[in-house]
């Protein structure tokens, strides 16, 4: 089972930071092209399987050692991750939509990995340690890749990766690949007003 975990937050990360580095090197109206033909066609897909069980059976067949018990009769988290960039693209400046994307990608695998092999300090259905590893995990790659986004500061960076931190901590309803963007990307840009 947790082989099986760890295969989903592998392609967690890789499909995330792939989408990352593709945006990086587009302008910003094919950005939002992108984004957006990719959210249809993952909505078209996630109607198809939920609404005929043919397809969804073959949908898991292939696919369903990348998903959640939980998304066998439910959108997957993808569909969600491509609403909260599509929305954050719209909203906010392109480089802090790029950290917001990669705080996702990077710290949220790193959270449950974590939190499955070190987590002793129960907060809710998570833990202390993999929180800590999400915050980590997040600053040291923002500060990595620090290139990808040149106009963020240290703190506005270190604000992206806190606010994800604890959105992904938080027991909200709604799924947090899409509250971790654009939560992010708002905290960021807030800031960013304020410092440079």
């Amino acid at each position: 089972m947790l082989k099986i975990a760890g295969l989903r937050q592998l392609y967690h990360t890789m499909s995330g930071l792939s989408l990352v580095l593709i945006i990086a090197y587009l302008d910003e109206v094919t950005d939002v092209y992108l984004i957006s033909a990719l959210f249809f066609i993952a909505l078209v897909i996630e109607a198809a399987r939920l609404y005929l069980p043919g397809i969804n059976r073959i949908f898991i067949k292939y696919f369903g050692v990348l998903m959640r018990d939980e998304e066998t009769g439910n959108p997957t988290g993808t569909l969600y991750y491509l609403s909260g960039v599509l929305i954050s693209i719209l909203l906010f400046p392109k480089e802090i939509v790029l950290f917001s994307m990669t705080v996702l990608a990077v710290g949220d695998p790193i959270a449950f990995i974590v939190g499955s092999n070190f987590g002793r300090f129960r907060i809710g259905r998570k833990s202390l340690e993999g929180s800590l590893g999400f915050l980590t995990a997040s600053i040291i790659t923002g500060f990595l890749l620090h290139k990808l986004w040149g106009n963020l500061s240290g703190p506005v960076i270190i604000t992206g990766a806190l606010t994800g931190t604890i959105v992904e901590l938080i027991p909200l309803k709604i799924n947090d690949n899409l509250t971790i963007p654009v939560a992010a990307s708002a905290a960021m840009h807030l800031l960013s007003f304020y410092v440079t």
